[in-house]
């Protein structure tokens, strides 16, 4: 779809100006019920748009980007209170600088969990993001605003971020690709809170786009020494030889999901002919246990400068901060060595012969959307910790109309591999561009 967007400005069929146009008019009409854009830059966009070149791989497309990262002339709340009255942001994150090189509009932000720190989608600030497929229920967090605005098509295109599956948590709830590269792969010009977790991604309709919005903004950062060149990965889409499935990393799985995931592990056997075998776990190590130690003694030390208002945060948050109070140095240390083991335990697992992994992204079926998320929900932060790539893709809906999605793990560098497997399900079992009752865009 992005593609052929930006195909038609180039030549001309359609302006910036129009598509820009289109996009406030749908986040006018649908919007109100969603509560996916929280800030919005109508006329500086639509000046973007008059001057634009109509040049660019993404040229005039309408982009609305996630309330964690800067845009000039804008504020980023963050979520939360704290920023609320934030100072305008001066300049760009590198993120945006690259969406805009190629040619994107930013139109607005999207809506967060404060700090991104959990998969619901609601905060004090503005309140609760609710899904498209079913307006009581959550699409996820912590990218839940962007996945809800592409599901119901405000924008074609929502920036995301994944710290333990804030890109695949909201894509599988939205019926959406969630695509998060080998961590380094596209480097980060502010230093995140999660500094080695955290990583851009994409929520898309379709593997192509996924692939398009991650190849724009993908490239090493000044200062980012985690990053590394987009050539020291593999892009190229491949067809697996192999798939080890495992039915969750922790703890029990709705009915509705462990049906789905039986069958689209069956269609990846019989249709696709990709042998799968079935395991009971990937590691004798719990990679959630070893995200969470380190994830909240870094999310505690970021967030030291305002502890004197930690009090008056929503309760998921308070205790993130107490237990991230409360991890010692020496705790933190054996953390990333266990991180270590547990790589070198999935690795091994993947090693050598075309393999993914499976799981079902999501073990809980559709939540309220103003949560709490059930505890163990997701099999995401795993591969937080190994740095691997993941990419989630719809499975089905639960029977309350919720998506459902698919994880499928690549060994780190390998994009290609789960991108590939991805490609062959959206031929074999596409999935709807749009949740129902909302037009996809026109392309």
């Amino acid at each position: 779809m992005l593609a052929d967007i930006a195909a038609s400005v180039r030549a001309r069929r359609v302006t910036p100006l129009e598509l820009v146009d289109e996009a406030l008019r749908r986040i006018d009409a649908l919007n109100p019920a969603l509560n996916a854009v929280v800030t919005r830059c109508d006329e500086a966009a639509r000046e973007a748009a008059r001057t634009h070149s109509g040049a660019g791989v993404l040229a005039g497309i309408p982009v609305l980007i996630k309330d964690l990262t800067r845009v000039a002339g804008m504020r980023t709340t963050s979520g939360s209170p704290w920023y609320a009255d934030a100072p305008i942001d001066s300049e760009d994150d590198i993120l945006v600088t690259r969406l805009k090189a190629a040619g994107a509009i930013v139109v607005g932000k999207t809506n967060t969990p404060s700090f991104g720190h959990q998969g619901v989608t609601v905060n004090q600030v503005f309140g609760a993001t609710r899904n498209p497929w079913n307006l009581a229920c959550s699409p996820g967090g912590s990218s839940g605003g962007a996945a809800a605005a592409l599901a119901a098509h405000l924008v074609p295109l929502a920036t995301a971020t994944d710290g333990g599956g804030s890109v695949r948590g909201p894509a599988s709830y939205a019926g959406l690709v969630g695509y998060k590269p080998t961590n380094g792969l596209i480097g980060r010009s502010s230093t995140p809170r999660w500094i080695t977790f955290s990583t851009s991604g994409s929520c898309a309709h379709t593997v192509a786009d996924a692939m398009l919005e991650v190849a724009v903004v993908a490239g090493t950062a000044r200062g980012d020494v985690y990053s590394v060149p987009p050539s020291s990965g593999s892009f190229s889409l491949r067809k697996p030889k192999r798939a080890i499935a495992v039915r969750t990393l922790r703890g029990g799985v709705d009915e509705p999901i462990g049906a789905a995931f039986d069958e689209v592990c069956k269609t990846i056997s019989d249709e696709l002919a990709i042998p799968v075998t079935v395991v009971d776990r990937i590691s004798a190590l719990d990679g959630l246990m070893v995200w969470l130690t380190i994830a909240v003694a870094e999310l505690a030390e970021a967030l030291e400068p305002h502890r004197a208002k930690w009090g008056d945060v929503e309760p998921t948050l308070a205790s993130l901060l107490g237990m991230g109070l409360k991890v010692t140095t020496a705790q933190y240390i054996a953390a990333q060595r266990d991180r270590f083991a547990f790589c070198r335990d999935v690795e091994a697992l993947l090693d050598g012969s075309e393999t993914v992994l499976l799981t079902p992204t999501s073990n809980v079926t559709g939540f309220p959307a103003e949560g709490p998320m059930p505890v163990l929900g997701i099999n995401t932060m795993d591969f937080n910790v190994t740095g691997q790539p993941g990419v989630s893709v719809p499975m089905g809906l639960d029977p309350s109309g919720v998506p459902m999605g698919l994880q499928i793990v690549a060994p780190r560098f390998d994009d290609g591999l789960a991108l590939g497997l991805a490609a062959e399900l959206e031929l074999s079992r596409p999935w709807p561009m749009a949740a129902p009752g909302y037009s996809a865009w026109p392309v």
